[in-house]
């Protein structure tokens, strides 16, 4: 979306005039970090040089808990940020002891103090000082609560003093600088719940695959990459997931056809497809039908259409079952006989297993049978599955 170049009320004020081509320039800049958080340092060094700037970034802080952390900056030294957190925010005059400023306002150390108090500052004679710096300009570009976001410039030594010019032109920018930000925020966010769904759907026994309309393979965890193998009943070809039994991948392939063509108020239901395998009991695929969400509109065709889920009778769903035996307070004794049991083992085979005699499996059998109130296996082994998901160790 192309900026507006009209004119604008700041927080300070002042009618500021229009963007200018420059202006533009540092803009778009600031929309590419919004995208791409390797690009922030890059987009701070445009806005500080727009006002003579030769080192900068943004950083966050909290007065009432001493943090901070720096979001990105440029001209600085790794070492001098880390310096900055440790103590000079603690005595930067234009951030301690002063009502930090309204969002959009613009203050420069001139503001606070005649120049030779500030030169007479620890602030600047151990901080700015060494790095050839004459003076400070920032802006807030956000605030939650007590706690602020600054974007801040260091202009060179020998520079001139900054004019009303420069103030204007890092007020005209700094809403550019709060929407790049907040647009980076939930991007964020967004992100960190797809890695959380990822990390999630990594440790689940079932095979899971998310297809889009044009039917290609978007995501598949673990257990669906163990799925698409070249004997497998399922196969990627040019990216896109089909049957290797050609009546199933016609089923599979209508289904996602109408899963890509539904919308969220006229989804499909659920189709289950069978998977023959040689020799092997077969699989069924569960088609998932996705609903259309507002922001597919922008490009409906990488839109997810459809959640493939396969669950293989081969493939025991709870590998895991600790959480069975503390709820239920059985003893690890019991564990193991309640494994087999879920292995499908009889009290014969589960005495072979754990090389103890019929009687013992028969007395811990009925422990567990009693602590967790069922009276048969069937009855037990329902239990375990709704009780626990199926999730890999």
């Amino acid at each position: 979306m192309a900026p507006d170049r009209g004119k604008a009320l700041t927080g300070y004020g002042r009618m500021l005039p229009a963007l200018s081509d420059s202006d533009l320039g540092v803009v778009e800049a600031l929309q590419e970090a919004a995208l791409d958080p390797s690009l922030w340092s890059e987009a701070v060094g445009h806005v500080a040089s727009r006002i003579g700037g030769i080192g900068g970034g943004i950083l966050t802080q909290d007065p009432v808990l001493r943090t901070g952390s720096a979001l990105a900056g440029f001209g600085i030294e790794l070492s001098r940020t880390h310096q900055y957190f440790e103590h000079y925010a603690h005595v930067n005059p234009m951030l301690h002891g002063v009502t930090v400023p309204a969002l959009g306002q613009p203050l420069t150390t001139a503001m606070l103090m005649p120049r030779h108090a500030f030169t007479m500052t620890e602030f600047f004679n151990d901080w700015i000082r060494p790095q050839d710096f004459s003076d400070a300009v920032g802006v807030v570009v956000h605030r939650d609560g007590a706690q602020f976001t600054w974007l801040s410039a260091m202009r060179p030594r020998r520079a001139e003093a900054l004019d009303q010019d420069d103030l204007d032109t890092l007020a005209r920018l700094a809403p550019h600088v709060t929407r790049a930000l907040r647009v980076a925020q939930r991007l964020g966010v967004l992100d960190d719940r797809h890695r959380a769904l990822q990390d999630a759907l990594a440790h689940v026994t079932h095979a899971t695959m998310l297809v889009d309309r044009r039917g290609r393979l978007v995501f598949a965890n673990p257990a669906a990459e163990a799925l698409l193998g070249a004997r497998d009943p399922l196969t990627v070809a040019h990216g896109r997931v089909s049957a290797r039994n050609a009546a199933a991948d016609a089923v599979l392939q209508a289904a996602l056809a109408r899963s890509a063509a539904g919308s969220r108020d006229a989804l499909p239901g659920v189709t289950d497809v069978t998977l023959p395998r040689d020799g092997r009991r077969p699989l069924v695929l569960n088609v998932v039908p996705a609903g259309e969400r507002s922001a597919d509109r922008l490009d409906p065709e990488l839109r997810v259409a459809a959640i493939l889920i396969v669950a293989d009778p081969d493939v025991r769903p709870w590998p895991r079952i600790e959480g069975f035996l503390h709820a239920y307070g059985l003893t690890p004794a019991e564990g193991r006989v309640l494994n087999a049991v879920i292995d499908g083992d009889g009290v014969d085979g589960i005495a072979g297993r754990l090389g103890v005699g019929r009687a013992t499996v028969k007395t811990h059998l009925n422990r567990i049978l009693a602590k967790t109130g069922t009276t048969r296996q069937n009855e037990l082994v329902r239990l375990v599955a709704g009780t626990l998901p199926p999730l890999r160790g």
